[in-house]
C-alpha cells in the first residue's frame, strides 16, 4: 500500500539568439515570463504528478511530455497531459520563461488551468489565454489579446498599436491604456468591475455599459455618471467598448 505524495522533474530549453517568437501551450499549471537571470535565456518546464506513491506515478511522469515544435526563429513548446491513471490525483506543468523582451516580438501562452503573468516590459504581439486563472501584464506596447474564463485581468500600462481585446467571464479588469488613432478595442467581463485609466486627450468613441451598476466617465471636459450606459464621441479616433453584466465601470483620465 502506497502513501499519497508527489514526484517532480524539470526540463530546460535554451532561448537561442535567433529566436524572435515564443509559443507555449500547457494544460494545468501557470505560465510566467520573468527577466533573464544569471543562468541566461531559457524556458524552464517543471513537471509534477501527485497521487499514491509507487511505480505507477513514475509511469505517469514518463507519459507527461513536453513536445518541441520549434523553428529557427520561433520556440514552440506543447505540454501533453498523461492518460488517466487510477492512482493519479493530478498532474501539471509550470513554465517559467527567462527571456529579454528586446529579443522576443511575439509571445503566445495558453493553459487550461493556471495563471499567466508577464513580468517584463513587452513590445510586440501578445496573446494570452487561460480557462481558470488570472492574467497579469506588467506593461506592454503593441497588439494585445488576453482572455480567461475565471479570473481577473490586471495590467500596468498598455500602449496599444492596433485592435486589441481584454476579456474575462468572472473577474475584474483594471489598468491603464493608451489608444492609437484608429482601431477597435474591447474590455469585457460578465461578473466584475472595470477600472480603466486613459490620457485626458484621448479621442474616439466610447460605449460603456453595465446591466447592474453605474458607469463613470471622467476624461478631459467630459464628466459623466449614469446608470447602465455612457456614450461619448470625442472627435475621430478609435472605437472602444467597455462592458460588464454585474459591476461598475470607471473610466478616468490622467
Amino acid at each position: 500500500m502506497g502513501f499519497f505524495g508527489k514526484i517532480s522533474t524539470r526540463e530546460e530549453f535554451t532561448v537561442k539568439a535567433e529566436i524572435q517568437a515564443i509559443d507555449i501551450q500547457g494544460f494545468n499549471g501557470s505560465v510566467t515570463w520573468v527577466p533573464v537571470d544569471a543562468d541566461g535565456p531559457r524556458i524552464v518546464a517543471e513537471k509534477e504528478v501527485r497521487g499514491v506513491t509507487g511505480r505507477g506515478l513514475d509511469e505517469v511522469m514518463a507519459d507527461l511530455k513536453i513536445e518541441d515544435f520549434s523553428t529557427p526563429e520561433k520556440l514552440v513548446l506543447r505540454a501533453t497531459a498523461p492518460e488517466t491513471f487510477s492512482k493519479m490525483v493530478g498532474s501539471q506543468v509550470t513554465f517559467t520563461i527567462y527571456a529579454s523582451p528586446q529579443q522576443i516580438k511575439s509571445f503566445q501562452a495558453r493553459t487550461s488551468n493556471g495563471a499567466i503573468s508577464v513580468e517584463v516590459d513587452f513590445e510586440g504581439r501578445l496573446e494570452l489565454q487561460t480557462s481558470n486563472g488570472r492574467i497579469e501584464i506588467q506593461s506592454a506596447s503593441g497588439t494585445i489579446h488576453a482572455s480567461t474564463s475565471n479570473g481577473r485581468i490586471e495590467f500596468g500600462k498598455l500602449a496599444l498599436s492596433s485592435s486589441s481585446s481584454i476579456r474575462t467571464l468572472n473577474g475584474r479588469i483594471a489598468g491603464q491604456a493608451v489608444f492609437p488613432e484608429e482601431g477597435e478595442f474591447r474590455f469585457e467581463t460578465h461578473n466584475g468591475s472595470i477600472e480603466l485609466r486613459i490620457p485626458h486627450e484621448t479621442s474616439g468613441s466610447f460605449d460603456a455599459r453595465t446591466n447592474n451598476g453605474t458607469v463613470e466617465y471622467r476624461v478631459g471636459e467630459d464628466q459623466r455618471l449614469d446608470r447602465r450606459q455612457v456614450l461619448v464621441q470625442r472627435d475621430a479616433g478609435p472605437t472602444v467598448w467597455v462592458s460588464t453584466s454585474n459591476g461598475r465601470i470607471s473610466i478616468l483620465g490622467y
